[in-house]
């Protein structure tokens, strides 16, 4: 796949459709060239997606919401050029765009490489192009894997690290700090961290995303509702010891470790507000406020254990974000094995900018703890809004417009 190229205005038939299964949503959107049209976001209730046995049996139950919603928009006889899905859990591949084929398409279904609502995008976005006559495409799935070979070794053989994160709204997000600094992404070293459920961190070197801090194998910092890094013997003891299972510490480690397991919640807005005495401590975050904002009879003082939760979760964010300082200084071979640091002014050997971005990147608290730890490094850019969709539809741009070859999966 070849580096893209700067954009171009829109020209007649880029109209592009973008589906993005989430976790308890599905989100589409439609795009003239770089333009949204409209973007608009399904909720699932949980109760609803816990009667189907796995990922892929949701798919007739997301489809047909999807359909509402393209019929509330009178979409039913509106051309289109393309479809582009949400990548899901597929082997190892580098990032760019991705066309849909049969062979994909059967790996997502039988879930060979795991179980994410992700693995809906490509099945989805296969199904509409097809209703439309038209190719379709993923973009930077979470399995982009780039990294230098000396990342990939581990303290053990048998458990190499693994490329998984969210490569979608980290690319993204990189290249928009870019436009934002007035430099070009692809001659620049980054640090990204996208702080949603999950954070993953990953270090960007002259277009290629070389080293990763895997938010999915229990790797990384504490986050709302993962662990982060945990002492591997001490991990160990809680299943020898009967304590937990292997399934139930996997679902705490995934699903009920960091914020949830510590502070009842994994809305950060809701530790915020107990940090700051406005509301109830009970597990859901109900408030307790008066319509003035100020906390009435039910309400409870600062919460200092709140406050510690919060300053852990951040510092924790920083120290992994500063441990990829040293993958963006190989000199590019890709090899990662120590090469000096090249003097070429096409990727200079310094970091252009931290970017934070993802749902946490909207507390304003957050975002100056990290900066104070931070921006010794770099310029921290903060980019709270997840351009995910318009990153879709920009993939699937640049080959319709001929400045990316697309991956063909076999």
């Amino acid at each position: 796949m070849s580096s893209p190229s700067s954009p171009t205005a829109s020209q007649p038939g880029e109209r592009i459709l973008a589906i993005n299964p989430g976790s308890t949503s599905t989100k589409v959107a439609l795009y003239e060239g770089e333009t949204e049209v409209f973007s608009e976001t399904v909720e699932h209730p949980r109760d609803e997606l816990a009667a189907f046995p796995t990922v892929i049996a949701q798919y007739a139950y997301r489809r047909a919401a999807v359909d509402a919603l393209l019929a509330e928009h009178g979409m039913a006889d509106m051309p289109l050029a393309a479809v582009a899905g949400r990548g899901g859990l597929l082997p190892p591949m580098p990032g760019g765009a991705w066309r849909i084929t049969p062979a994909m398409l059967e790996t997502l279904a039988q879930a060979r490489h795991g179980e994410h609502p992700c693995n809906l995008g490509a099945p989805l976005a296969h199904d509409y192009a097809a209703r439309w006559g038209v190719a379709a495409f993923i973009v930077d799935p979470p399995v982009t894997d780039e990294m230098d070979e000396v990342a990939r070794i581990s303290g053990l053989p048998a458990l190499p690290r693994r490329s998984v994160f969210h490569a979608l709204s980290q690319r993204s997000a990189a290249r928009r700090a870019a436009t934002l600094l007035g430099v070009d992404y692809a001659a620049n070293r980054w640090l990204v961290a996208h702080m949603g459920g999950g954070i993953s961190v990953a270090a960007h070197r002259c277009g290629r995303i070389v080293d990763v801090i895997n938010a999915l194998d229990g790797d990384g910092p504490i986050a709302p509702e993962r662990t982060g890094r945990l002492p591997s013997l001490g991990v160990l003891s809680l299943v020898q010891d009967g304590t937990y299972t292997f399934e139930q510490l996997r679902r705490i480690i995934l699903r009920e470790g960091g914020m949830w397991a510590h502070c009842g919640t994994n809305d950060l807005r809701v530790l915020e507000r107990r940090m700051d005495g406005t509301s109830c401590c009970d597990k859901d975050g109900t408030s307790c406020c008066d319509q003035d904002g100020t906390p009435d009879a039910g309400g409870t003082p600062p919460d200092a254990h709140a406050a510690l939760v919060f300053e852990a979760v951040a510092y924790t964010i920083a120290k992994e974000v500063v441990s990829l300082a040293p993958a963006l200084l190989d000199g590019g071979s890709g090899t990662g094995c120590g090469e000096p640091i090249t003097g070429d002014a096409a990727c200079p050997p310094r970091i252009a900018g931290v970017v934070l971005t993802g749902g946490m990147a909207r507390s304003v608290r957050l975002t100056e703890r990290l900066r104070q730890r931070l921006e010794w490094l770099a310029p921290v850019v903060v980019l709270p809004e997840v351009e995910e969709m318009h990153a879709l539809a920009s993939g699937v741009l640049r080959v319709l417009r001929g400045q990316e070859l697309p991956g063909e999966y076999a």
